[in-house]
């Protein structure tokens, strides 16, 4: 199991107990200001991608399975250098394939699209408005031709439709009234 701590910086590994007691496997400190809100693995589960919060950075982290180990490998900012407001990293998610990561910045009002290279590090390749403030979380549908991301403080939410051969989204409405939006999930009604 693995427990991200925004307030101390660090990620802690744990080991279940059949009992279910939690056994520290290993923790990460990351650069103080970081801030860990929400990780994802890649499909291998050899690496994993971590959103900073408070930093409004991703990091490419290396996961060694048989010592329960994180080493990062690369940090990004999730925002443009010139930008000098306040953000916050929240949501973080990954397509099936892996092939891309995208992170909602809170601030920025945006999506930043990464596309994951060979060596697992990322390239920025889009960012795009939410269309709305503070978006505290998204999600792609099943078929991942969509994203749906919530704005909390505007009451919308945006749909976006998605390329799954190039990962990048183009906005097709951004008027759906949802209340304080702070979660997306999709469900089978049938």
């Amino acid at each position: 199991m693995v427990a991200v701590d925004l307030g101390s910086d660090k990620i802690y590994v744990y080991d279940v107990t059949d009992a279910g007691k939690l056994n520290e496997i290993s923790v990460l400190s990351t650069k103080a200001g970081y801030g860990p809100r929400h990780l994802t693995f890649s499909p291998d589960g050899n690496f994993a991608y971590l959103a900073g919060e408070l930093s409004s950075q991703i990091s490419t982290l290396k996961y060694d399975s048989m010592t329960g180990s994180f080493e990062i490998l690369q940090t990004l900012k999730t925002i443009p250098a010139n930008w000098t407001k306040h953000n916050g990293a929240a949501a973080i998610k990954s397509s099936s394939d892996g092939n891309y990561i995208y992170v909602s910045n809170r601030g920025y009002n945006s999506l930043a699209v990464f596309k994951v290279q060979a060596d697992h590090q990322l390239q920025l390749i889009q960012q795009i408005s939410t269309e709305g403030d503070f978006p505290r979380d998204f999600a792609l549908d099943p078929s991942e031709k969509f994203i749906v991301c919530a704005n909390q403080n505007t009451d919308n939410v945006t749909l976006y439709s998605r390329d799954n051969q190039t990962g990048r989204l183009t906005c097709l409405q951004k008027d759906v009234t949802v209340p304080e939006g702070v979660c997306v999930c999709f469900t089978d009604l049938a």
